[in-house]
């Protein structure tokens, strides 16, 4: 044996202390790790991306509510939010089979809708009040369908 050379693996030796074994260990450490970030994640930009859409249909009720109504530039505020929704579901699509990312998908269907209503409304000039008890459900609903969404994540893997 070579004095100063780690063995690669010498009969009897912890083999956990072999050189060849050290970074085998590191390797499924890092790859174990890796995957659990992932799954992390899957849940941790939903619930953010939840938390935005919900925020900004309250956002907007207040706007009406107020009797103010978006303007045409502001409805990009409102549409934007729902397109990083829709990244995120082509991001994650191997996520699919879940009841959360199809929950979202039709969440985010819902969220679009509200905002094409209220902005067919604003280009007619009827942004206002009038329209305030329909969009007020429609954020409630949201904000139910969130919660369902969040128990979904909380039972899945």
């Amino acid at each position: 044996m070579i004095t100063g050379h780690t063995p690669v693996c010498v009969p009897g030796s912890l083999l956990l202390w072999c050189r060849v074994m050290k970074h085998r260990v590191i390797v499924l450490v890092l790859l174990f790790g890796a995957v659990g970030c992932l799954w992390r994640g899957y849940a941790t930009i939903l619930s953010v991306h939840l938390d935005v859409l919900t925020q900004t249909a309250s956002k907007l009720c207040a706007v009406v509510e107020a009797g103010r109504g978006p303007s045409a530039e502001a409805m990009a505020e409102y549409v934007y939010p729902a397109q990083r929704g829709r990244q995120f579901l082509s991001q994650f699509s191997r996520y699919e089979a879940r009841p959360s990312y199809q929950q979202f998908r039709t969440f985010l269907d819902d969220y679009e809708r509200m905002v094409r209503e209220v902005d067919a409304e604003r280009a007619a000039g009827r942004a206002g009040p009038a329209i305030l008890p329909h969009l007020t459900a429609e954020r409630d609903a949201l904000q139910q369908r969130a919660a369902e969404i969040r128990a979904a994540l909380q039972r899945e893997p």
